[in-house]
């Protein structure tokens, strides 16, 4: 977030869009520099925080930056934010694991560490993947991004409108939209409605956060943005351990049969005591419990007010950030450069009289 966010709100939306996007690029970078510290554990989340971050923002004011930053470099961000989501992914399973495996009786635990040792595999590949190959690519983008930000843009003879202005009419958007959105998730099952719900309560979100310390009456709104998209975070988490839980099921019961098949045939004696046995890892019954966690996390996302009242919620800070009506109604200004004035002969005396007189 800029660090700096006074006279954004107030500023031609143009060069504030262009500040805040500078501003989050910088944040981007710096986490990218700490990625090939193999100690630091927050570097790789604050790099795709930075690039959600930036990538929400060129998107949202795209028709105010669609003279600088061109659709190209908005899809290579957009590329390179999605190539970390495996890393993501992995650690949120990993983290999960590590949580719920005391929960299980001690005979349903043998498939825990089995699993845990494919996922920090996976992930460590992911880490060498982002460092190796994304890190570079998104060092050339970031050039690139800087010198269009920091390019001067054509100049435009219409008055651009303010930052506030833009912020409003976006807002009254993304809340109509959210609450499209809310209302399709009717049950745990709505994975794809919870997912693109959470994705607007993101983009408001990032549209708010670097103006929060200008406008005070945006805190309350953000808190409670926070509040939802990490409800429907926590959703989206438990559908992705799931489906992984199903397939490491699927893997534990087929490792176990080629053993099994290797026993037949006159192999190994003691392949069938190693390695996790479907009936007894428990990876079914972290499944279940992953299930009931989401329904209930399901149930308090319908129960509670603070989801439903956010678009509202939304739709009333767009009205106070709004300039007054009588300015938004006035036509467009349109700038004309001013002419000097034409040269006026000099005044005659009060009493003239003409030469041939004279």
């Amino acid at each position: 977030m800029p660090e700096r966010s006074e006279g954004l709100l107030t500023a031609p939306a143009p060069g504030a869009a262009r500040r805040i996007a500078l501003t989050l690029l910088d944040a981007a970078s710096a986490a990218r520099e700490r990625l090939t510290d193999a100690n630091d554990a927050e570097a790789l989340h604050d790099f795709r925080v930075a690039m959600r971050r930036l990538r929400s923002t060129l998107r949202a004011y795209q028709a105010q930056l669609d003279a600088v930053v061109p659709a190209k470099l908005r899809r290579r961000l957009r590329d390179l934010a999605r190539a970390t989501g495996e890393a993501r992914d992995v650690e949120v399973q990993i983290s999960w694991l590590e949580r719920q495996r005391n929960e299980l009786a001690p005979a349903r635990r043998a498939g825990v560490p089995w699993l845990l040792a494919r996922l920090t595999e996976r992930r460590d590949r992911a880490y060498e993947d982002i460092r190796q190959r994304i890190a570079p690519k998104f060092d050339r983008l970031a050039r690139r991004l800087r010198r269009a930000l920091g390019a001067t843009p054509t100049p435009d003879a219409t008055l651009p409108p303010s930052l506030a202005s833009v912020i409003a009419e976006l807002l009254e958007d993304q809340g109509s939209d959210l609450e499209r959105r809310l209302a399709l998730i009717r049950s745990p099952a709505n994975h794809a409605e919870a997912h693109a719900a959470r994705i607007r309560v993101k983009r408001a979100r990032y549209l708010l956060e670097p103006v929060v310390r200008e406008a005070a009456l945006t805190s309350p709104v953000l808190r409670r943005l926070k509040q939802v998209q990490q409800l429907l975070g926590d959703l989206h988490d438990l559908q992705v351990v799931i489906v992984r839980l199903g397939e490491a099921a699927a893997e534990a019961a087929a490792e176990r049969t080629r053993r099994l098949h290797q026993l037949a045939v006159g192999g190994d004696r003691g392949a069938a005591a190693r390695g996790p046995r479907p009936a007894t890892s428990g990876l079914l019954a972290l499944a279940r419990v992953a299930r009931a966690t989401q329904e209930r996390l399901f149930r308090r996302l319908v129960n509670r007010r603070v989801a439903r009242s956010l678009p509202a919620e939304l739709a009333a800070l767009a009205a106070e950030l709004r300039p007054p009506s009588g300015l938004a109604a006035l036509p467009p200004l349109v700038w004309r450069p001013q002419r000097a004035p034409a040269r006026q002969p000099p005044a005659l005396p009060i009493r003239y009289t003409p030469p041939a007189r004279a």
